[in-house]
């Protein structure tokens, strides 16, 4: 009797976010496992699919069911648990099943794209006794054939691949056919893993001898007892140079405990060289999921964790559902940074993920960051996570705020402030290259006034408005207020008050008027990825003595003697039209502060129209703890995270008009629900407002628990989406939204 079995079709339709059933056909009986890839009719066509259950019984009689046409790879691509947490993350996160998967698994696979990599080897016939008159035969009638039979009696004791014999021989394939036809050597095939090359091409600024200090052992002890009941951590780095010496050590020690371990780095590129450090110290212990390698590379690297060959899996976001048959610790560096969460579909985030995988289970929990985030700060003061500190070096950097205010007041109107022209002035005199840096992150289309440093907010939001030049109007991105563009500051009366916000070039074009004879280049996302590379790699090797550049910049690799960085508008962030602008601000400033050397001589300069912010006092100041407090009283007031439940709907269409009612049809709808949620935000215009020739709309619920929110959810799903038969609207439902785009 033909087996019956789930699949998945890769199709990331609504309609067809469920399991199918089809028949197996008997020749597939033996070989069939949950996680293959297997291809399915599927209407007129034959699509692939991921089998999610095995034998099972069926709603329709077998005679309406078809049969599965052909299987991929005989390889499986995940178990049983991680498909449980593929279910999670689409329930939680409202995903079809098919993204979470294909999201999960290597890119490329379900194409077949992706071959095997096969390599050729010789070796000697062992039925042949006497080679040494073979030998002799060979030596003057056969040269070629000679120095290949000699290669491999010299070498029998190991593996020798064909292209390394050829070589050896200087000759072609045709010497070695000879020799196979006379059943001297055998010709075979054998199936090798692709093994990436990490390589910096760079001078690794940390010591080769990995140790720590007799403090931090203790720490480590204390974070490795499996036994101590408390398994989740937030560690607390400060940003020092010894952060990564503790978590190779920490790496090590799970290690020899024979446990498994993801490690999650935000952004590969910032950390290069430590991802060749790591490579180096845990050799074959380890493997790296990434957008950095091939898809080949990342093909047989999966195969290598599925099947138990390695402990250590570091990568960026998508690493965290590695194929660890059993998990037993996943380590977050910098947990804080916004890249872990997803912003296509689907939009799961990856530290949710890590400790729901993490669930009900003897495991280790750790969280990794200079700056915490103020939802896990707020979960370590509940007891949820055990903080805990590593210990830092003393600050000997010089930080300044410069009052751009008072720049006004003297007449200069101008991006650079007097002080830090004179201090590119002494930097270049003394031979030292500097960083400028400009905040690009958020929308810098805010209204600021020069002289008071007002900036025009949301009174319902708190969060500032941004300047829409073609209506000539400002604009609530979160609630739809809107309000006419004011001829004076409604706080002094200074007619200094104009759209905030500058660019690399214009700041490039000031800087060569005043330092003429200074090389001076400018990083930012207009450029392609090379010449960033280039650009960034001329900085270090000396060639660039003042780099102009956004957070692109931000890779640590190219900076050991950096010894002057200004920003040059720390409003820019701040100002953003986002609830969590001034945690973003207080990270940014942070880590732009440790690039530099830690030094008397090093100088953090910081320009803003409000220095008082505290945001910048502390992030300046190393013993000013004052930051989450404050931000925390803001985040209560206003009933933003982690003091809520956050959802955001994005409704967009090619039409404006369809986009606009619809999603003023959707608000309305919500209106008769108000007692589900605390708030409601909007209808309005998205802060981007048109993407890819899509307009977008936009609404924004808090909520006071999860219950609530996805009971709202799924009605939005019922009357807005399933029964919804115009395919020009498409309504996105962000759960724990993060970049409120």
């Amino acid at each position: 009797m033909q087996q019956i079995i789930k699949v998945v079709v890769d199709l990331p339709l609504r309609k067809l976010n469920k399991e199918f059933d089809y028949l197996l056909p008997d020749k597939f009986k033996n070989s069939i496992k949950i996680g293959q890839i297997v291809k399915v009719p599927f209407g007129r066509r034959k699509i692939s699919a991921f089998v999610t259950q095995l034998d099972v019984k069926s709603d329709l009689e077998k005679s309406k069911l078809k049969e599965i046409d052909s299987i991929f790879y005989s390889e499986s691509f995940f178990e049983q648990k991680l498909l449980d947490l593929f279910y999670w993350t689409a329930a939680y996160y409202h995903a079809y099943l098919a993204q979470v998967i294909k999201s999960a698994l290597p890119p490329g696979i379900v194409d077949q794209k992706i071959k095997k990599k096969e390599v050729e080897y010789l070796k000697l016939n062992d039925q042949i006794n006497n080679y040494k008159s073979e030998l002799e035969k060979l030596e003057k009638r056969a040269p070629k054939q000679y120095l290949i039979l000699n290669y491999l009696l010299e070498k029998n004791d190991q593996r020798n691949k064909l292209e390394t014999v050829l070589a050896a021989a200087d000759t072609s394939r045709q010497t070695v056919y000879r020799l196979i036809d006379k059943d001297l050597i055998i010709l075979y095939n054998k199936y090798e893993n692709r093994r990436p090359i990490i390589n910096s091409n760079l001078k690794s600024s940390m010591n080769k001898e990995i140790t720590i200090s007799q403090t931090d052992a203790e720490l480590l002890e204390q974070i490795v007892d499996f036994n101590s009941g408390k398994n989740s951590y937030l560690l607390t780095t400060k940003n020092s140079s010894k952060r990564y010496n503790f978590i190779i050590k920490l790496l090590e020690k799970l290690a020899v405990q024979q446990k498994n371990i993801i490690l999650l780095i935000p952004e590969i590129e910032k950390d290069y060289i430590f991802l060749e450090q790591l490579a180096n110290y845990f050799s074959d212990k380890i493997a790296f999921l990434h957008s950095q390698l091939s898809q080949a590379e990342r093909f047989d690297q999966w195969q290598q964790i599925r099947k138990g060959e390695v402990q250590i899996v570091v990568g960026a976001r998508s690493a965290i559902f590695a194929p660890f048959s059993s998990l037993d610790a996943v380590i977050l560096m910098e947990e804080n940074n916004e890249n872990y969460k997803e912003q296509e579909h689907p939009l799961y985030h990856a530290r949710q993920i890590a400790v729901k995988r993490l669930k009900n289970k003897k495991s280790l929990l750790i969280l990794e960051t200079p700056a915490p985030s103020l939802e896990s700060k707020t979960l370590a003061d509940k007891g949820e996570y055990q903080q805990i500190n590593l210990a830092a070096d003393e600050n000997k950097i010089s930080s300044e705020i410069i009052d751009m205010k008072k720049e006004v007041e003297r007449g200069n109107l101008g991006d650079l402030s007097s002080k830090l022209k004179a201090e590119i002035k002494n930097q270049l005199s003394a031979g030292n290259k500097m960083i400028l840096f400009l905040n690009r992150l958020g929308m810098s289309n805010y209204i600021i006034c020069r002289k008071c440093g007002h900036v025009l907010k949301c009174e319902n939001c708190d969060i500032s408005l941004n300047y829409h030049q073609q209506e000539q109007e400002l604009r609530c991105h979160y609630c739809g207020l809107k309000k006419e563009m004011p001829q004076k500051c409604p706080d002094c009366g200074s007619a200094f008050i104009s759209q905030a916000g500058v660019g690399t070039e214009k700041i490039i074009e000031e800087l060569k008027k005043i330092y003429s004879a200074a090389r001076i280049k400018r990083v930012d996302s207009d450029l392609k990825e090379k010449e960033v590379k280039k650009r960034l790699n001329d900085f270090k090797n000396n060639k660039i003595d003042i780099l102009v550049g956004t957070s692109i910049l931000i890779k640590k690799q190219f900076y050991e003697e950096l010894k002057l960085i200004a920003v040059i508008s720390a409003d820019t962030a701040l100002n953003s039209s986002n609830f969590r602008s001034a945690e973003t601000n207080y990270f940014i400033l942070k880590e732009l502060k440790s690039l530099l050397k830690n030094t008397d001589q090093s100088k953090f300069l910081v320009q803003s129209f409000q220095p008082e912010h505290y945001s910048i006092k502390a992030a300046l100041d190393q013993t000013d703890n004052s930051f989450y407090e404050q931000e925390g009283q803001i985040r209560k007031k206003r009933n933003y995270p982690p003091f809520c439940r956050l959802l955001n709907i994005i409704i967009s269409s090619q039409s404006e008009n369809k986009a606009a009612a619809e999603s003023k049809k959707l608000s309305n709808f919500l209106d008769q629900f108000k007692a589900k949620y605390l708030e409601k935000l909007g209808e309005a215009p998205a802060p981007l407002s048109k993407i890819r020739k899509k307009y977008r709309r936009q609404i924004i619920l808090k909520f006071s628990s999860m219950r609530n929110r996805e009971y709202i959810i799924q009605l939005i799903e019922k009357k807005f989406i399933e029964e919804n038969n115009d395919d020009s609207v498409e309504i996105r439902i962000d759960v724990d939204p993060y970049r409120m785009l």
